[in-house]
């Protein structure tokens, strides 16, 4: 009786046990980066891949935020400080006949004339390559956005092709193991050295690479079809743009405002994705 009742509860343990081995983010995310499908296989056997991708996908968004905010913090201290002879310059203008002659024919002028000079500065910071707090916080807002939409679009699209050419995981798991294939922009994170940049190609040679293994393994699929699947999506893209921007001038699309803008925006997208 005692033995039964010891493997009765030996068994009860079992479930607890195989939580307790259940893999952190940061090491599914580790194995990622080093190409090892573990990663992906814990993914797809969680109770909740989807909510788990998610996760993961932004605590790689918040590790690059954070490179980056270190990084801008390291880059104003290098970078010369114009604060002072900004401060100068403007009371100087300030101070002169024109400027307040200026002010008392438009009360609005001094608001005015405030944002446009701030405005100016930052440009020539930009041009100096002095880190602007305001544009760094914008791009990386953009980017974590984008990020985000890049995933969920990308991975429902990858995922009716790997159905369709057979594979066999459902939603939640294909959009789980492609949160994990976004681990590599992490390499994002050397920018938080002044002056470093990571090559584009590189992070989207390593990002299709991360992709395939991670169709491969949810799907089951090999070779080419996991490669079909992966580029399929790519592909649709580009064959929408195409299309757009050959028959717009036809039909006067590109007359139409939110279009043109996407289509000049879409380079942009790319390059902020690292997917160009």
């Amino acid at each position: 009786m005692a033995m039964r009742d010891a493997a009765v509860e030996e068994m009860a343990a079992a479930p607890e046990a195989e939580q307790g081995k259940r893999p952190g983010l940061l090491r599914m995310l580790g194995q990622v980066l080093l190409l090892d499908g573990a990663g992906y296989a814990a993914m797809r056997e969680e109770r909740t891949p989807l909510r788990r991708g998610f996760a993961a996908l932004l605590l790689v968004l918040g590790l690059v935020g954070l490179a980056r905010l270190i990084g801008l913090g390291l880059g104003l201290l290098a970078a010369p400080q114009l604060g002072s002879l900004q401060q100068i310059l403007g009371d100087f203008i300030t101070g002169l006949p024109w400027y307040a002659q200026q002010v008392q024919a438009d009360p609005q002028f001094a608001s005015q004339f405030q944002l446009g000079y701030a405005a100016g500065w930052d440009a020539v910071r930009l041009f100096l390559g002095v880190p602007v707090p305001l544009a760094v916080a914008s791009l990386y807002l953009l980017f974590a956005v984008v990020t985000l939409l890049n995933w969920l679009i990308y991975g429902l699209l990858v995922h009716l092709f790997a159905r369709w050419l057979g594979g066999q995981a459902r939603l939640g798991q294909t959009l789980g193991v492609t949160a994990l294939a976004y681990a590599p922009l992490l390499l994002f994170s050397v920018e938080l050295v002044p002056g470093a940049v990571l090559p584009v190609s590189l992070l989207f040679a390593y990002l299709l690479v991360t992709k395939f293994m991670a169709v491969a393994a949810a799907h089951g699929l090999h070779g080419g079809r996991a490669l079909a699947a992966v580029l399929a999506p790519y592909l649709l893209a580009l064959v929408i743009l195409a299309a757009a921007a050959l028959f717009g001038g036809a039909y006067s699309l590109d007359q139409v405002p939110a279009l043109d803008q996407t289509l000049q925006m879409a380079p942009l997208f790319g390059v902020l994705t690292g997917l160009r």
